[in-house]
């Protein structure tokens, strides 16, 4: 309440922290029509918030043993994009920018806030999976600010166009990337132009005579039934505007500063593992200098460590490198890390990155069986894996191995236990170990479907009228969801209670930071049952 507190002894107006005039001086994209006539506008972006996510389990508690949460908060860099890009694009509108799971802003918060900006355009971001605090901000919206153009885009749009755009809620979606899509959105409703034919934008109307088609694009998944909006050159975009969120301390629950910059270098992944939903494959690099420029000036607002979060950094070693060379040109002192594959390491390219400030990496292990890696198309192999972790022991380079159980061909307890087994083995420093969920628009969900093991269509019917009783799925051919959540509890436990392994998370801790994490994660390790 003190952040809704301070919004208010305002007078009317966002708070000093938030309260971003238009920028002179914008230039006008090349693809974008202008009017001479323009009326100006408030327009605000919507991160909500995320307090009735569908659980992931259908007991009573609906939860597993750590949520997401519990490992940290980070910037929604996909909806600060598209404001960067109209900021830039379509300069003579006022913008307002609100993350609600940053800023702990509650449903019950959000009327004051509306009705304070008044605006005319309201965009909102979305997952699937927090679906009814979507809907439950844009029906607040049209309630507060009636006349106002609501427009539904992220993930949730994109993986199910034809329902959310017949969600009464909202005046028209967007499918795919946004940033285009938005700001010409914005052009046409503020010069009095109908909205129809703009590249990935669809209204209840236009999008049914796309119903049922199959679009084909190699550079998406190829579930996708409408055409999506796309980036070609993504060094087009204008870096997101992080004064909007300097206030909000984002931070990693494995990282060992308080506040973090996350940041992207490169947009898609080619690679096909079979559970992952990421829609666009197409792999498209930014610009290194222009990344550079992006450090530098999130070192003069004061950040010291970063969080690469782009679907692939590490296409490969080649790339890691050039990223490496590249800071080390502009003497460039950071502490950073990134999300990757072993298969696009070196031992050469990881002590490169060692030189730079390189402090820890993310790799994709999932499970610690050659059979278990095929059944996932991982494209990569537990020796690969293996020599991976070593580089980086070697190294002093902290890592997170990303694991998974519930698999396909996890069979038994005995089966899921070697796995584990495997993954200790590797001696990573900090272990996210997940239950992985059947997601639409995968093609381990496919075969689910096909097994029995999940309803067809659950998630479209239930993405157009979304209810309180809705669950994730499991692969439940071999272990129950009970025992799945039982054995999630263990593995956590068994390798973060081991003696060792405390005594050296001890010695290791370098922050204030890291040792809060490292004790608030053992309470809740202890305490959940």
């Amino acid at each position: 309440m003190d952040v809704l507190r301070a919004f208010l002894k305002a007078g009317g107006l966002l708070p000093p922290r938030s309260r971003q005039m238009l920028s002179p001086g914008g230039c006008a994209s090349p693809k974008i029509q202008r009017s001479k006539t323009v009326v100006p506008m408030n327009i605000l972006i919507i991160n909500p918030p995320d307090k009735q996510v569908i659980p992931e389990f259908k007991d009573e508690k609906g939860k597993g043993f750590l949520e997401p949460g519990d490992f940290g908060k980070f910037p929604p860099l996909g909806a600060l994009y598209v404001l960067s890009y109209a900021q830039k694009y379509q300069p003579k509108h006022q913008y307002f920018f609100l993350d609600c799971v940053g800023e702990n802003i509650s449903q019950k918060e959000l009327p004051q806030y509306l009705a304070t900006i008044k605006p005319d355009i309201i965009g909102i971001t979305s997952f699937t999976i927090s679906l009814l605090d979507v809907i439950q901000v844009a029906e607040t919206a049209r309630a507060v600010a009636p006349g106002a153009h609501l427009c539904l885009g992220g993930h949730h749009a994109t993986d199910f166009p034809v329902e959310a755009s017949q969600l009464p809620q909202f005046d028209s979606i967007i499918v795919g990337e946004g940033e285009q899509a938005f700001a010409s959105l914005i052009e046409r409703l503020g010069t009095g132009r109908d909205i129809g034919g703009i590249p990935g934008v669809y209204t209840r109307d236009t999008i049914r005579s796309r119903n049922g088609e199959k679009y084909r694009d190699p550079r998406y998944r190829g579930y996708l039934t409408v055409a999506p909006a796309y980036m070609e050159d993504i060094d087009m975009l204008p870096p997101p505007d992080r004064s909007r969120i300097t206030h909000i301390r984002y931070n990693s629950v494995v990282g060992l500063e308080s506040r973090i910059a996350t940041m992207i270098t490169s947009r898609g992944c080619p690679y096909k593992c079979t559970f992952c939903n990421v829609p666009c494959k197409q792999y498209r690099p930014r610009n290194l200098e222009m990344v550079m420029d992006e450090i530098e000036e999130c070192l003069r607002l004061g950040y010291k460590e970063f969080h690469f979060y782009d679907d692939l950094f590490n296409i490969t070693s080649e790339r890691l490198e050039a990223f490496c060379t590249a800071l080390k040109h502009r003497s460039l002192n950071i502490v950073w890390d990134f999300r990757g594959r072993v298969n696009g390491v070196t031992f050469e390219s990881l002590a490169l990155a060692k030189s730079v400030g390189l402090r820890l990496v993310f790799f994709g292990v999932e499970t610690g069986s050659d059979e278990g890696l095929k059944r996932l198309k991982k494209g990569c192999t537990l020796a690969q894996i293996k020599q991976a972790f070593h580089w980086c022991r070697r190294l002093g380079i902290k890592t997170v191995a990303d694991f998974m159980i519930g698999l396909p061909h996890e069979k038994s307890a005995a089966d899921i236990r070697h796995n584990i087994d495997f993954l200790i083995s590797l001696k990573p420093d900090y272990a996210q170990i997940g239950i992985m969920n059947l997601y639409p628009h995968t093609e381990i969900y496919a075969e689910a479907v096909e097994r029995g093991l999940v309803e067809p269509n659950r998630w479209n019917t239930w993405a157009l009228n979304p209810t309180k009783d809705f669950y994730v799925e499991h692969w439940t051919e071999h272990i129950s969801d009970i025992e799945l959540v039982r054995f999630h509890r263990q593995s956590y436990r068994r390798f973060y209670f081991r003696p060792r392994y405390i005594l050296n998370s001890i010695f290791a801790v370098r922050s204030f930071h890291e040792f809060k994490s490292k004790a608030t994660g053992a309470l809740k390790l202890l305490s959940r049952r």
